[in-house]
């Protein structure tokens, strides 16, 4: 079973297709899951090899003195809102000198809640829409958090990104 999302994310400068993820089995204890996605604790591969495919992505570097470690990553509600604070803290408001960064760093977050709302979602399928309760809860307290970024003179971040998880987790129209 394979639910992947096929979404493209586009405020940070780059489209990324996020997390065709093969999840069949959920472990149901603790066991560790693989994603193999490096780019999300290194976004400098986006950029540096722009050209490269998925899978040229994917795959370990040729360099001679290459290592590939794989790092665990714990996503839960209160880790990924306690990341969100931690960007709130280290950029303060939200300008036009910061709104890449930012915005970059904060889709990050959000790539770790479409994951965590495919581990929910398969568990405890959801009886409503596509997207788990869990995942639903945790947008509404992600989307409050960045509704009290101090704005200084963005001009989209982190607006746009209310607005599209707003319409995809909550069912909102957009206000764009």
């Amino acid at each position: 079973m394979n639910l992947g999302y096929t979404r493209r994310l586009t405020l940070g400068g780059y489209n990324m297709e996020h997390h065709n993820i093969d999840i069949w089995p959920i472990p149901e204890d603790k066991k560790p899951c693989y994603i193999n996605e490096p780019w999300l604790i290194d976004g400098s591969l986006l950029d540096y090899y722009a050209e490269s495919t998925k899978e040229q992505l994917q795959s370990p570097d040729e360099e001679k003195d290459n290592i590939r470690v794989y790092v665990p990553l714990d996503l839960n509600c209160k880790v990924i809102l306690r990341r969100l604070d931690w960007l709130i803290l280290r950029y303060g408001e939200a300008n036009e000198a910061n709104e890449m960064n930012f915005s970059s760093d904060v889709e990050q977050l959000i790539s770790q809640i479409e994951i965590y709302d495919q581990f929910w979602s398969v568990q405890h399928m959801p009886k409503e829409g596509v997207h788990s309760a869990e995942a639903v809860s945790l947008v509404r307290k992600f989307v409050d958090k960045l509704l009290d970024i101090p704005d200084g003179g963005a001009e989209l971040f982190p607006f746009g990104l209310v607005d599209e998880l707003r319409e995809e987790y909550l069912g909102e129209e957009s206000d764009l």
